[in-house]
């Protein structure tokens, strides 16, 4: 299934989730190596601007993932971003993050409530889910505002060859759309 960008675009109250370009790619890095979030954030998928933007096109017209940056309305600045990873049988995974001088202000919960939106109406999902580290309260907080309903506990899920982490597996589905998105 090939992943089309939303369309029309998806727009926030202050930001536009939009694809992924040369000029982010130095927010993006910052944002990757930011002590908050560095555990939870996957590297970019290239070394160069050029190579992410060329990867990220690549996943999305596979149909693997499709990833969206929160730009902000007013002068287009990287303000984190927003992840749709597609299973099988109509499922989705997503994932968000937000730089830190957004956090607090609702940027996250608004912006991947509207990918998860999107996801279980116009793209047609039946499922999406989200695995939060146990110990990222601020993901579990961020899935809870979303009506996410946590189902339960994969033990040493997540590993970085070092360590490993549980991760809660949250989910909402189509027919929920409306509870907390």
């Amino acid at each position: 299934m090939r992943l089309d960008f939303p369309d029309p675009p998806l727009h926030g109250s202050t930001f536009t989730l939009r694809p992924f370009r040369h000029a982010d790619f130095g927010a993006a890095v910052a944002f990757g190596e930011d002590p908050d979030t560095a555990r939870w954030v996957p590297p970019l998928p290239a070394d160069d601007p050029a190579g992410v933007v060329t990867e990220f096109e690549q996943y999305r017209a596979d149909g693997d993932m499709l990833h969206l940056v929160i730009a902000d309305l007013a002068d287009d600045r990287y303000l984190g971003e927003v992840m749709l990873v597609m299973g099988d049988h109509l499922v989705g995974e997503v994932g968000c993050g937000v730089v830190a001088d957004v956090r607090g202000q609702g940027v996250a919960t608004e912006a991947l409530g509207l990918l998860i939106r999107w996801c279980l109406t116009d793209l047609g999902l039946g499922r999406v889910q989200a695995l939060v580290a146990q110990e990222n309260r601020p993901g579990l907080d961020l899935a809870t505002r979303l009506g996410l309903m946590p189902e339960g506990v994969l033990r040493s899920y997540w590993g970085d060859g070092v360590e490993r982490v549980d991760v809660v597996m949250h989910s909402i589905l189509r027919g929920e759309v409306g509870r907390g998105v």
